[in-house]
């Protein structure tokens, strides 16, 4: 049985990463020349491939000077995944918080609330990005007090991309959680709860929420996509040296193809593992 598993989950990150590897070599094509030909697109397949065998091989070039890839690919690549990872847990908790204090509302309450929170999720996300960053520099003027460390190249700052980062997931979380949560509640096992005199409390922590589960995972890998794209978006657009800063800074085909597959790896992780837990506790399969 678990044999069988894990050929199966080896085999989905084998093929993600052969994707990655295709866009990589593709990539190739016009990094210091245009050169179409399919040719070329099979030698660079096979140069990656040879690359990633052997990644402390690799070399990254900046003014005509050649360095090593490790380990100066490791200070950008845990600064991003820390990001990364901290932006996801807040996202989680935050939406699920929201979307539980919401549901012990008044009907028409948590109408009102519900239509706030969708129109803030119609914010662009690098609008959202652009007015903290001002809003603490503004603040900082008046008052002499830094609310967060503002972006830089030198500087490993953290609470302003995290909160940025997840600011659009939580509302779009909570939206996916609220809605289901709604459906949930009208069903005859809710209402037989009910009936025994249960709590609307324990109702939800013990048993919609629970059966929610499958339900949200299905929809993890849009947020983790949403929280990827404004961490590129911040990274470029404040000059943050992360893992995206150090793809463009050496923009060679087996760098952005480890860089990538590297990033890939904790996230796939983590979804497996989500998957596993929740065909655990309620006995259906998430496909990751």
């Amino acid at each position: 049985m678990y044999g069988k598993l894990i050929v199966r989950i080896l085999s989905k990150f084998l093929v993600i990463s052969l994707g990655i590897i295709c866009i990589g070599a593709f990539v190739g094509l016009f990094t210091y020349e245009i050169n179409l030909s399919f040719s070329q697109y099979l030698k660079n397949i096979l140069h990656i491939c040879k690359a990633l065998m052997k990644p402390e091989e690799i070399m990254v070039s900046s003014f005509s000077k050649s360095y090593s890839m490790f380990p100066i690919f490791w200070e950008p690549y845990f600064y991003s995944m820390r990001i990364f990872l901290a932006a996801l847990a807040v996202t989680f908790f935050t939406g699920f918080l929201l979307a539980f204090l919401t549901s012990l509302l008044p009907r028409k309450l948590s109408s009102i609330f519900y239509k706030i929170f969708t129109f803030f999720e119609s914010i662009p996300d690098l609008f959202i990005l652009l007015i903290i960053q001002y809003g603490t520099i503004v603040y900082y003027k008046k008052t002499g007090i830094l609310l967060f460390d503002v972006a830089g190249y030198d500087e490993k700052v953290f609470a302003l991309p995290i909160i940025t980062l997840s600011i659009l997931p939580t509302l779009l979380l909570y939206r996916i959680i609220f809605m289901l949560m709604e459906e949930e509640s009208v069903k005859n096992y809710v209402e037989f709860a009910q009936s025994k005199g249960f709590s609307k409390n324990y109702i939800i922590l013990k048993h919609i929420i629970q059966n929610l589960l499958f339900s949200v995972l299905n929809y993890f890998k849009s947020i983790i996509l949403l929280i990827l794209s404004t961490l590129v978006i911040f990274e470029r657009l404040f000059n943050v040296y992360g893992i995206t800063h150090f793809i463009m800074t050496y923009p060679q085909m087996e760098v952005i193809c480890l860089g990538l597959i590297m990033f890939y790896l904790p996230v796939f992780i983590l979804l497996t593992c989500l998957a596993l837990l929740v065909k655990r506790s309620t006995g259906q399969e998430v496909h990751v």
